[in-house]
């Protein structure tokens, strides 16, 4: 027997997002959109033969409207376009957000099964890399995504590709003449990807890599971590950073290691932020799309709710690219 068209498929063929297209199906009374776009979606929807799934429809009639969104660290300015672009996406569709703290969940696993048992709310959007994947359990009954997670079995999940952007760092590093460059890091899956795309770019210039500066994703754990490195007679002339919050605290403790950040010691962080600019010397950042991880990661929960699946997406667009600040330069003479 055929495969169902999927909703996805029907989005991508009429060149709209999925929630416009389950707007348009459930005659959603706000939605405003140009006759020729509605033809075309159901052009796409007459093409492939596109139904609804039975069990989404009897699910509209007690459907609270809330997706909780968990985070591990809700307070990292790094997530802040994230979330406004989730929330964004959620908004379109009729929903709201519930922000929830995902190391609580992880902690209490009857916290999330209260969640999904008793529909307190539609969906859940789950940050991974850190988690016991035992704690996710509970989820099982309840639409999930997990973001910037590894692929698991059983679930759905999107995340952005780590290892290009560590890559992509260290690779800028490089051209700038840089041969001792060192990574600094932390705990979990994404900062363990970043690690392997730093060893992946040394490795292809030839180039000896060094163990990774194990740190924390807080600016106070990175300082100290760079400030230990530097005075237990670390020699690199060039970082990667794990993280713009850990990039604050390496930017000072290079400071503080009486050494000059875009002078004696060059650095590199993974994400941008609307601080990095302001530091001084201002930091050269590998921007990754978080706002679009956001968008993607509702869209793709909104898609859950109506047709579960699992899998894995690798969101590559767009393109990481580097910022060239003042932190990044040709090592010193």
């Amino acid at each position: 027997m055929a495969r169902s068209a999927r909703l996805s498929e029907v989005a991508k063929l009429a060149g709209v997002s999925p929630g416009l297209v389950s707007r348009l199906i459930n005659e959603d009374p706000t939605l405003k959109i140009r006759d020729e776009t509605r033809e075309r979606v159901q052009a796409a929807i007459d093409m492939l033969q596109y139904t609804p799934h039975a069990s989404a429809r009897a699910l509209r009639s007690s459907q609270t409207g809330l997706l909780g969104f968990a985070l591990y660290h809700v307070t990292d300015p790094i997530y802040a376009q994230m979330v406004e672009n989730a929330e964004a996406a959620a908004s379109v569709a009729g929903y709201s957000l519930m922000l929830l703290n995902a190391a609580d969940l992880a902690a209490h696993p009857q916290t999330l099964r209260s969640l999904a048992q008793g529909r307190k709310v539609d969906g859940l959007l789950i940050q991974g890399g850190y988690e016991d994947h035992a704690s996710l359990q509970g989820a099982g009954s309840m639409p999930t995504v997990l973001f910037n997670a590894d692929a698991l079995a059983g679930f759905r999940t999107v995340r952005l590709d780590d290892a290009e952007a560590a890559a992509l760092a260290t690779r800028h590093l490089i051209d700038l003449g840089h041969t001792a460059i060192a990574f600094v890091g932390a705990e979990g899956s994404s900062s363990d990807r970043r690690y392997q795309g730093y060893l992946s770019a040394m490795v292809d210039a030839g180039l000896a890599s060094h163990p990774p500066i194990v740190g924390g994703w807080d600016a106070g754990t990175a300082r100290s971590v760079v400030e230990n490195y530097y005075a237990s007679g670390g020699s690199a002339t060039a970082l990667v950073v794990v993280s713009t919050t850990s990039a604050l605290g390496v930017h000072a403790g290079v400071i503080a290691s009486e050494r000059r950040v875009g002078q004696d010691v060059s650095m590199v962080s993974i994400h941008d932020t609307w601080f990095a600019p302001h530091l001084s010397p201002a930091l050269t950042v590998a921007a990754m799309p978080l706002g679009d991880l956001g968008r993607v990661a509702v869209e793709m929960l909104l898609e859950q709710i109506r047709e579960p699946a699992e899998g894995e997406v690798i969101l590559r667009e767009p393109e990481i690219r580097i910022v060239h600040r003042e932190s990044s330069a040709p090592p010193a003479a």
